[in-house]
């Protein structure tokens, strides 16, 4: 009995010297500390992104390689020669969290008010309905051509037509690592 107490104190007694080491290296190690990015932009035009009226959207092939400013697959973003005050489908954004160029589809998702459907909100706007969930108070709906998106979506919610709604950005949010 008195040989398993000292047993058990000497490895109480070790385990209390280890643990004391250990913290003892750790006040010891200095590591550098990381400094936190700053974002560019103070004010977004949208959620979390900025949009960005001087670069353009076209395809690839028919623009000269010293105008290319990124390549997006078979796209390339080129600046453009005139800035557009007009934000519409494929108007090119920057997530400010992630820094991300990406661009808008021409859709807002909205959450109905009660009693309002897809289809009168639609012909009030001079929009056009893409879907539809049964069962629930949400649509998608797209602007037409010469809509102002930015503009849209502030006055299906100011107009009463719906509770919220949310600019579509075609950006991938996962990444394959």
């Amino acid at each position: 009995m008195k040989l398993n107490k000292l047993i058990a104190l000497s490895a109480a007694a070790c385990i209390a010297v280890t643990a004391q080491a250990n913290t003892d290296k750790d006040k010891e190690l200095k590591l550098a500390a990381k400094q936190a990015s700053s974002l560019k932009f103070t004010q977004t035009d949208f959620g979390s992104y900025k949009v960005e009226k001087s670069l353009r959207l076209v395809p690839a092939s028919v623009v000269a390689d010293q105008h290319v400013v990124m390549r997006k697959g078979d796209m390339a973003v080129v600046n453009a020669t005139q800035s557009s005050d007009l934000v519409t489908k494929g108007t090119l954004v920057r997530n400010i969290l992630t820094d991300n160029l990406t661009s808008l589809s021409g859709n807002i998702t909205v959450l109905l008010k009660d009693g309002m459907s897809a289809d009168d909100i639609a012909v009030a706007m001079g929009m056009k309905v893409v879907s539809v969930f049964p069962g629930t108070a949400v649509a998608v709906l797209a602007v037409s051509a010469n809509q102002d998106i930015l503009i849209t979506a502030k006055e299906l919610k100011s107009q009463g037509y719906a509770k919220e709604a949310k600019i579509e950005v075609l950006e991938t949010i996962y990444t394959a690592q």
